[in-house]
Order: structure tokens, then sequence, then C-alpha cells
């Protein structure tokens, strides 16, 4: 393709992808449309259509299929109380963290705003 920029000719080569043909994705206008994949990108796997785990003996079919039956692990999340409890403890640890800096500094005014927080606190 010849092409011009500022007035300077160039020719430029549209660079070409080998398309696979997928799968039949639906219908358009009645005829077949299909999923096109660059060769180089290998095709999706399909999750949920295929088992593919392959079975040893009659037993291993049967724990597999009970563990696909079987519910997945639902993951708990702490409550609001739980998340209020571990902070307050957070910050308890931290007040007496900041209590023993300040009494190995000697610094009696910061000790003092302290004890003030630490009542405030109820630790």
């Amino acid at each position: 393709m010849k092409l011009t920029y500022r007035g300077a000719n160039y020719e430029y080569d549209i660079p070409t992808v080998d398309m696979i043909e997928g799968e039949v994705a639906g219908k358009y206008r009645g005829q077949d449309w299909n999923y096109r994949y660059p060769r180089h990108i290998p095709n999706p796997k399909k999750y949920g259509r295929t088992n593919y785990t392959k079975k040893q003996d009659s037993q291993a079919g049967d724990r597999d299929v009970a563990a696909a039956s079987a519910p997945a692990a639902v993951k708990s999340y702490p409550t609001v109380v739980e998340v209020a409890q571990v902070h307050r403890a957070n910050i308890c640890n931290i007040l007496d963290r900041r209590q023993q800096a300040a009494k190995a500094k000697g610094d009696e005014r910061l000790l003092r705003l302290l004890e003030l927080e630490w009542q405030q606190m109820a630790c």
C-alpha cells in the first residue's frame, strides 16, 4: 500500500495474521458465525463441560463424583464486632508501646497524655 505523509512517500505492508476457525458461535442472517483465533494463540479450554480427571478405578470415580458434587468451601469473613475487637486490641498495644518509650525517655508530659488516652480507651 502506497502512503504519503508530509510529502514523503512510503510503502506500507499490512502484516497478515494466520487465523484458525473455531466452533460455531451462532447465526447471523442465516449464516453460521464462527470464532476466529490467531494461529499462535491456543484455543481456550472449556471449563465445566469436560471432566479433566482420569478415573483409575470405580472407587476413584466415585470419589471424583462426590468431590465434584460437594459445595465449594465458603470463605467466611470476620464480623464487624470481631474486627472492632481486634482494632481495639491493636490500639491498646500501640498505647502500651508508646508509654514504654515515653518512660524510657523520661517525658512526663507525654506520659500524662498517654494515661488520659489509656483511660478514654479503657484498655
